[in-house]
């Protein structure tokens, strides 16, 4: 079992999310391992979603929350590997990083851009200042 400090986000983010917004899990992980560990932590509760690799690729599963009706650039994919920006770029989501080692930071930081995402002002400066620090950590 991982410990919080990884790319889990910090119960307060998701909780605080969970009451503006529908929240789904989507990872390489299998089922019964998000379960478990989501649970463990307990942020099953703010969840409505859980996509793991039985149902497909990331980049899969966030197209499969587009056709059920979710508007790309309010989405906001959460993501520690060029792989996850790359599924999100692939869909025209949002994409907000975490950068390895600064876990706890960039969820103390995520209400920031989650407020902008729901005012719309996530992509620009503030986007492109977040993927900078994001692949300059990658490196």
């Amino acid at each position: 079992m991982r410990s919080m400090n990884d790319t889990f986000p910090s119960k307060e983010a998701l909780e605080a999310a969970s009451k503006q917004a529908d929240i789904a899990v989507v990872s390489s992980a299998n089922t019964e391992a998000i379960f478990t560990e989501w649970e463990y932590y307990g942020l099953l509760d703010h969840v409505d979603v859980v996509c793991a690799q039985d149902v497909g690729s990331k980049e899969y599963c966030i197209g499969q929350l587009i056709r059920k009706g979710y508007e790309p650039t309010r989405i906001l994919f959460c993501g520690d590997a060029l792989g996850d920006l790359a599924a999100a770029e692939k869909n025209h989501t949002l994409f907000y990083p975490i950068c390895w080692g600064g876990e706890q930071k960039n969820w103390e930081e995520f209400e920031e851009g989650f407020q902008r995402v729901l005012a719309g002002t996530y992509q620009g400066a503030y986007f492109e200042e977040k993927l900078k620090q994001f692949k300059k950590n990658l490196s």
